[in-house]
């Protein structure tokens, strides 16, 4: 047995006032070693009142003391030194060592110490590994050196941090070394349909928690979640919910990391920091000058806007809000909700979604083109083929990029063939992703960033606000009548949509008659066109649907607003011909701090 030297104090950093939703209990003895055994089912050895450092879902450790210990689902209940409290499972939790008694291994919790499978202690907490115990395995020159060893645990304490890990010195090559391994079988992970969270809330290096929505890259071959703590080779901090990355983990790329960034627009420089300005104040509206063009200026280094990185100051926010006024469907005026029209938010919190760039054959490294065309995009349920037929004849559909809306000119287009009289009529909106009525979690829509009414139905009137649907979706995707022309065109969208103060329903039919009569054969071209685009256009929404749908929890949702105190009313209640219920919900658009 190696004796330990003295055990050294952990590294503990200090507690972020962000609160972690508490998650489904995991099945952690799903999870095998790497040698392929199955884990033994750990055994209790936390106590009340013991001080231990838990690993939060970025990737860190804190310091807190355990209150509580429920040994069915294996978590402790710890307050923290800012006085916040959180179920934290037993594999996030690390101790020092015990005073009294035999050492144990911390993994298999065997007292044995034999060649070839010695216990080892760290000179850093006092723990014990076995030599086949540890990730990854302990090599025997060690137990022969005099030099120091730490376990794979103290290396992360010691070398992770905000920003990224470190780059230098000696620990931070023990770290590259522990990375080429993972603590746990990546096969007996059970994901979600979107593949952003898993059961065993087991992600990154570590072997932690995560939130896929704060800061965390995707491996693009592998798939895995890695938190910004634990990666070495960002050059600037993250923005919560950055995805525009192409990253490679040191798994796959067995060595270091790989990194590229991928090139943003002003929409997408506009989405990303209206985001990062909602999870950080915790309200829905910000002064696009006062607040939004301050925040963009302030982190412009971080964003790494690439060919944008030359706009000078003076003349980004002409840029930004261009973007804001165009992009109805993602970005919400406060002239909507009779507020201050210099005021923005998003319709949807959720983090901008990564262009069709993202999902490219990329040339650098090799090997990694398979991957990229389904990074995010796993649906739930088979998509129908982007194919229409025009007077008999089949014809391939053009490929839209995914995650983006379309642009101004093609909802121009939208409003000058099929206009609605919307103008003057409002509604409540309805910014979050659940509401109050959904039919638990699994069941209800999660929309994403960049769908919503006016994107459907081409109306992007100043005073039109949205209602989120839980049928909506898929009463478009669904159901599609034909025209004479035998073009495919959404179904019944003004019955999905109900308005105080609409037009009778002979106004609308007079109305839309009188449109498709006028000059029908001169814009023809443009409908043959524009129905090839909102088809591909919904069928990369259901793509995002499936793919956010069972991923995002309630810190997006009605929940989570109500929770920080949001106020909110309930306007109308409806039933629609297939039993569902619709609420039309009034938020206040500000939380409490």
């Amino acid at each position: 047995m190696r004796d330990s030297t003295g055990a050294g104090n952990s590294l503990v950093h200090k507690r972020s006032p962000l609160r972690r939703n508490q998650k489904t209990s995991a099945s952690l003895n799903k999870l095998s070693l790497q040698d392929g055994h199955k884990a033994k089912k750990p055994a209790c050895k936390f106590e009340e009142g013991q001080d231990v450092l838990a690993r939060w879902s970025d990737g860190l450790f804190y310091l807190g003391t355990i209150k509580k210990i429920n040994i069915l689902k294996q978590s402790c209940f710890i307050i923290f030194e800012d006085s916040s409290k959180s179920w934290v499972l037993w594999k996030d939790i690390q101790t020092g060592a015990t005073g009294s008694g035999e050492m144990v291994c911390t993994i298999c919790q065997e007292e044995y110490s034999e060649a070839p499978n010695e216990m080892v202690i760290c000179d850093k907490c006092g723990q014990g590994y076995h030599q086949l115990c540890h990730t990854p395995h302990i090599d025997s020159s060690v137990i022969d050196s005099d030099e120091k060893w730490l376990c794979r645990q103290c290396v992360f304490a010691t070398t992770t941090k905000r920003g990224g890990a470190l780059k230098k010195g000696p620990n931070a090559k023990a770290l590259q070394v522990m990375k080429q391994t993972l603590p746990y079988s990546v096969a007996d992970l059970e994901w979600d349909a979107g593949h952003k969270t898993n059961v065993q809330q087991c992600y990154c290096y570590c072997g932690g928690p995560g939130d896929w929505y704060l800061k965390m890259l995707q491996c693009c071959k592998c798939k895995q979640w890695f938190h910004e703590a634990c990666v070495q080779c960002l050059q600037k901090p993250m923005l919560f919910g950055d995805r525009f990355y192409t990253f490679i983990c040191s798994v796959c790329s067995s060595g270091p990391e790989y990194l590229k960034r991928l090139p943003l627009q002003w929409v997408d420089i506009a989405h990303l920091c209206l985001y990062n300005l909602s999870v950080i104040h915790k309200k829905k509206y910000f002064d696009s000058e006062l607040e939004l063009m301050t925040y963009i200026n302030e982190n412009w280094d971080r964003l790494h806007p690439g060919e944008l990185a030359d706009t000078p100051k003076s003349e980004r926010y002409e840029h930004v809000l261009e973007a804001l006024n165009d992009y109805k469907t993602m970005f919400m005026s406060g002239k909507e909700i009779k507020k201050k029209k210099h005021l923005f938010g998003l319709r949807i919190r959720v983090p901008p979604v990564p262009p069709n760039v993202a999902f490219k054959a990329e040339k650098e490294p090799e090997g990694t083109s398979h991957e990229f065309k389904i990074k995010g995009r796993k649906a739930s349920k088979p998509t129908s083929d982007s194919r229409e037929v025009s007077n008999g004849i089949e014809k391939k559909g053009k490929k839209k990029s995914v995650g983006r809306p379309p642009g101004p000119y093609t909802r121009k287009m939208i409003q000058k063939t099929a206009e609605l009289p919307l103008d003057k009529e409002s509604v409540s909106e309805n910014p979050t992703l659940d509401l109050p009525c959904s039919i638990g979690r699994t069941e209800g829509i999660a929309h994403s960033s960049n769908t919503s009414d006016v994107d459907l139905t081409g109306a992007s009137s100043a005073n039109e606000t949205t209602s989120a649907s839980i049928s909506r979706h898929c009463g478009l995707s669904d159901s599609r009548k034909r025209t004479r022309t035998g073009r495919s065109w959404p179904a019944a969208i003004p019955h999905l949509r109900r308005r105080r103060g609409r037009l009778p329903r002979r106004a609308l039919q007079t109305q839309n008659s009188e449109v498709v009569k006028d000059d029908e054969g001169k814009e023809d071209y443009q409908f043959e066109e524009l129905n090839t685009e909102i088809l591909n256009n919904l069928a990369d929404q259901e793509l995002q649907l499936n793919h956010l749908k069972n991923s995002i929890t309630s810190y997006f949702g009605a929940a989570g607003r109500i929770a920080c105190g949001e106020k909110y009313r309930v306007l109308a209640r409806r039933v629609t011909l297939d039993g569902k219920v619709q609420y039309l919900v009034e938020w206040e658009g500000a939380t409490a701090s």
